[in-house]
């Protein structure tokens, strides 16, 4: 249980923070401030990126096969460097799941100020490394990392309370998210959940809900407003092979995507357990190079598909773009996709995976409607599948139905609610009872089984089974 929430009424220390109009005053400018300063942070960030990944990706640009081998070694060369930082003890942590590093330390008593400035600056850095030079992820996870540290930096600098400190860092979070996604309320019930697990707390969630709306409203202020993504109209009037289809989506893709995203990742940090751990980053890197020309001189694929967050791809989609016409072109790019984040997180690269099984998923949905209507079965709308796909994806992949369920109402339009609600609550109920991501090494679970023979294989294990 959260120090902020008590199973009837307020802990003596929570009371503290809501004991006089005065107080809740305060802690509402407070709140103001984390979201500004967090929401600041987030958006630098995020157009050093983008500006670092352009600039790279040009390089690999030309028919001549010079252009590929100059951008190949440009990511390895940038590698090279970032492994060089993680060889530091005080930099290692920036190679961790950032997303289970920020539950622990929300859990655990506040950081000092020299602490989470450190985390701030270290995870910027490493993240514009990782994803400006060539990786393949998401940025939500370094930033809900940066926004939690960035929020007890400011509780450490007001002299804030424990308990305050701790509402902080869940606005922090929420903060972040919102100004990376344009969406407040998915940033608020995102860090609610992300922070707190199947319990919705109502009283962080208040104030999440405050720091989402004001770093929404100063990232539109400076950016102007730019939707995430964009689907076609849609009627709010499904048929039953649409919602069939959406339930086939929960149960065949989302559920088997997730597990092979997750075997993908697991397999290819057992291989590089076997190289040396300087030569980590460049290995990868340059392997996720190798792999992005191949695809460019053999499909004509061009590097987006493989390197970034995969955002440019699913706009692709969501339109059903001539240029992803071919039937099998999105299985190629689910496992280029699965295969360059692998690579990027085997690699100790600071990325997340929210907005890479947003692309899977939608990838995936997209496939479905194409085979369901190539099939003769029904005439199913490939946009429509995507939005589902996206959906189901983010329950089965990172785990939060709720917060996804929200992204496509605020993103897409309450249109296309429906089958994407039933896609994420079919993916969630059969998601527990396979102990997705909740038991993934138990020992029923055959999947997991396969994967620890497969990483004792990669180890020449002389235990493995013959």
């Amino acid at each position: 249980m959260s120090g902020l929430e008590s199973s009837g009424s307020f802990e003596p220390e929570t009371r503290a923070l809501h004991g006089s109009w005065a107080a809740v005053a305060r802690l509402t400018l407070q709140v103001i401030g984390v979201a500004v300063l967090v929401s600041l942070v987030v958006s630098a960030l995020r157009e050093a990126v983008h500006l670092a990944a352009a600039a790279l990706v040009s390089l690999g640009q030309g028919a001549d096969w010079r252009a590929g081998v100059t951008l190949a070694a440009a990511m390895a060369a940038i590698g090279f460097g970032r492994g060089l930082l993680l060889r530091r003890p005080d930099w290692r942590f920036t190679s961790l799941d950032a997303i289970a590093l920020t539950r622990e330390r929300q859990r655990a008593p506040p950081a000092s100020l020299q602490d989470s400035l450190a985390v701030v600056v270290k995870k910027s850095l490493a993240t514009l490394l990782t994803l400006g030079g060539g990786g393949s992820g998401g940025l939500e996870a370094p930033v809900v990392l940066i926004g939690q540290a960035g929020a007890a930096a400011w509780g450490r600098l007001t002299r804030a309370t424990t308990p305050a400190i701790a509402l902080f860092e869940v606005c922090g979070v929420a903060a972040a998210i919102s100004t990376l996604l344009g969406a407040p309320l998915t940033g608020a019930l995102f860090a609610v959940e992300l922070l707190y697990g199947e319990r919705v707390a109502y009283r962080s969630l208040a104030w999440a809900l405050t720091a989402s709306v004001v770093a929404y409203w100063l990232s539109t202020a400076i950016h102007g407003v730019h939707p995430l993504f964009v689907a076609p109209p849609h009627g709010a009037a499904y048929s039953l092979p649409e919602y069939g289809g959406a339930a086939l989506v929960g149960i065949a893709v989302a559920l088997p995507l997730a597990w092979a995203f997750r075997g993908t990742t697991r397999w290819l940090s057992g291989v590089m357990a076997r190289v040396q751990p300087t030569w980590h980053a460049v290995v990868t890197m340059a392997l996720l190079g190798g792999l992005t020309v191949a695809l460019q001189a053999t499909l004509g694929l061009e590097a987006f598909h493989v390197l970034g967050s995969g955002e440019e791809t699913l706009r692709l989609v969501l339109r059903d773009d001539v240029s992803l016409a071919a039937w099998w072109l999105p299985l190629v790019l689910v496992a280029a996709r699965s295969a360059a984040v692998g690579l990027t997180l085997s690699g100790g690269g600071s990325a997340g995976t929210l907005f890479p099984s947003m692309t899977l998923g939608g990838l995936s949905g997209a496939f479905v409607a194409k085979l369901v209507t190539a099939s003769g079965l029904a005439v199913l709308d490939p946009s429509l599948f995507a939005v589902v796909g996206i959906a189901a994806a983010l329950t089965g992949v990172v785990g939060v139905p709720i917060a996804a369920m929200t992204l496509v109402l605020e993103v897409f339009g309450k249109a296309y609610g429906p089958p994407a609600i039933l896609a994420c609550g079919i993916t969630y109920i059969v998601s527990l009872r396979l102990r997705l991501w909740q038991q993934e090494d138990s020992t029923w679970d055959a999947g997991a089984r396969a994967l620890k023979w497969i990483s004792r294989l990669a180890r020449r294990d002389p235990e493995r089974p013959a």
